[in-house]
């Protein structure tokens, strides 16, 4: 028999599937039904509620066995060797891994100081928000998988993860509950992470650009502008496309110089040539 607190979550959660499926469909309508935002945010504030609750309901769960807890630290391994797509499809040498850009999400949570926010919380949903890709893998718009095919998937790899912790355990409602809170955008701590899902992204880009010559990834920049919710993530997100338009005019402007240099270097070397030649015929003049 579930434990009463157990048997609390798994309700909430599913009531938060089936608003988040909802969700998922309205996007498909989004550019012919102009009711799609408001109808998404009212969605949104239920899926608030709803998770607050469920919250509350994950603190009186039993720990996980022995073996649950090495078949999960065991399955995690997959978000260390697992690539992230985007970069692959760029083909970007030696591209981070799921586990990297967790890592730095965690990071982010950290440090920010976003007042009413509270940090433990972000730390924890920023290490548990893509933690169903050990299972699924990292699913983009590019995979050719619907937003509510994506979802679902994701969804079955969370609960089964929550199965192999124990079902009436804290740890295994905690990560399903994070990660729908994250899912639903149904919190402040859920809107700083995605922040950061999108921070970290551009970052990543940004680094690559630097270190690889030849490397442009402007869409990835492209796909996030305008779509910071938070002030830190708007701050912060400003702060690093100043940094790469600054390393980018300083890279023009280098580029400039060192074309200028050659050209001047050629110029001499045909001029010295010249010489040689005017030094060659006078010599042939004067019978030298």
């Amino acid at each position: 028999m579930l434990h009463p607190a157990t048997f609390r979550v798994s309700h909430l959660a599913s009531r938060v599937s089936r608003s988040l499926t909802c969700i998922s469909r309205l996007r498909t309508y989004s550019l012919q039904n102009s009711n799609f935002e408001r109808k998404r945010q009212y969605i949104v504030s239920i899926n608030r509620s709803i998770v607050q609750e469920m919250s509350l309901s994950t603190s009186n769960g039993s720990q996980p066995n022995p073996a649950g807890a090495i078949d999960f630290l065991l399955l995690l391994q997959q978000l260390k060797l697992t690539k992230r797509t985007g970069w692959v499809r760029k083909n970007v040498n030696g591209p981070e891994s799921i586990a990297d850009h967790m890592y730095r999400m965690s990071m982010m949570a950290l440090i920010a100081t976003d007042s009413g926010v509270d940090v433990t919380r972000c730390i924890k949903m920023a290490l548990v928000h893509d933690v169903a890709e050990a299972i699924v893998g990292d699913i983009t718009p590019h995979c050719g998988v619907s937003d509510e095919d994506k979802h679902q998937r994701e969804l079955a790899a969370v609960r089964r993860i929550k199965e192999m912790l124990g079902p009436d355990t804290a740890a295994g409602c905690e990560v399903e509950s994070l990660w729908l809170e994250y899912e639903a955008a149904a919190s402040p701590e859920a809107l700083l992470v995605k922040d950061f899902d999108k921070l970290e992204m551009i970052l990543t880009a940004h680094q690559y650009e630097q270190t690889q010559p030849g490397l442009v990834l402007e869409e990835f920049f492209a796909s996030t502008a305008g779509r910071f919710k938070t002030e830190t993530g708007k701050a912060w997100a400003a702060e690093l496309v100043a940094r790469r338009c600054t390393a980018r005019d300083s890279t023009v402007s280098q580029a400039a110089a060192e074309d200028e240099g050659m050209h001047s270097a050629g110029a001499g070397e045909e001029g010295q040539e010249t010489g040689r030649k005017r030094a060659r015929s006078n010599d042939d003049v004067h019978g030298e």
